[in-house]
């Protein structure tokens, strides 16, 4: 019974000295097992697959699913709907802007709303505006400084779907995937931004540029009743703007009347020396 405290004591007496020291030989090792795994690290190399790779790639068929587990149907859920929709990614025209034959879809698949176009806005004021304009007329404070013009959203082929540029599949494509160079191997002509606007908010942006558009061609009439009346409560009166003030004109003598005699001209002097 001694000896087993005096064991106990000692042991707790060593335990102090396996904290705070400092040396330069290995640390001690209580569960090397713990320490020293047999394990893959990931892009590490491995003798053991005849690539030498230890991460192995998808099986052939692979479906990206979700990056949760079991997901519900509920509201709460509908986050991680749209991201695994977003990996399914099975819906050329939603995902693209094309349909069945490859082209540009001439409408939107997605349900334009209030709270979507609120979203667009806010997305083309951050990324969008600046050389874009606020308006979307191409004059943004970096638009203006460009070697050529930028794209006027209220040009008439932005709005002609019969033609790509009118087309709200070639907006969303462009928004997420740029515009290539005149030549093959040359910049982007405009970045992609699938980076930082997700598919979501490229058809808000989508849905935006589109008032804009018919805000440029509509008019107060287009307004509802009770907006319409507080536009016009809000809107600045305008001063009346006075009449304006005939010429003055030089009085012209009456038929037959003698003319005017004309003042007699002051004399000319001259200075000592000049030339007459």
């Amino acid at each position: 019974m001694l000896l087993s405290m005096s064991v106990a004591v000692l042991a707790l007496a060593a335990l102090p000295g396996c904290r705070g020291d400092r040396e330069d030989k290995p640390p001690r090792q209580f569960f090397p097992d713990l320490d020293d795994q047999p394990k893959w690290k990931s892009q590490s190399q491995s003798d053991f697959f005849a690539d030498g790779r230890t991460m192995r790639p998808t099986v052939p068929g692979t479906v990206a699913f979700s990056r949760v587990g079991p997901i519900s149907e509920d509201d709460w859920a509908e986050p991680w709907q749209i991201e695994r929709q977003e990996l399914l990614r099975d819906d050329p025209l939603l995902f693209e802007g094309t349909i069945a034959d490859g082209t540009y879809a001439n409408m939107m698949p997605v349900e334009v709303t209030a709270d979507l176009i609120k979203r667009g806005e806010e997305r083309f004021n951050i990324f969008c505006a600046a050389c874009h304009g606020y308006t979307g007329d191409g004059k943004g404070m970096v638009g203006q400084q460009w070697s050529y013009p930028l794209p006027n959203f209220h040009d008439p082929k932005y709005i002609d779907t019969t033609i790509n540029q009118g087309k709200d599949g070639y907006m969303f494509h462009v928004i997420r995937y740029g515009i290539a160079g005149a030549n093959p191997g040359d910049a982007n002509k405009m970045p992609g931004y699938a980076h930082a606007v997700n598919v979501q908010d490229a058809w808000a942006v989508v849905a935006y540029i589109r008032t804009l558009q018919a805000s440029y061609s509509g008019s107060l009439a287009d307004v509802p009743e009770a907006r319409r009346q507080e536009l016009e409560r809000s809107r600045p009166s305008t001063p009346a703007t006075p009449p304006a003030t005939p010429p003055a004109t030089m009085p012209t003598s009456e038929p037959g009347a003698a003319p005017a005699p004309s003042e007699p001209a002051a004399p000319i002097v001259s200075a000592p020396g000049a030339a007459q």
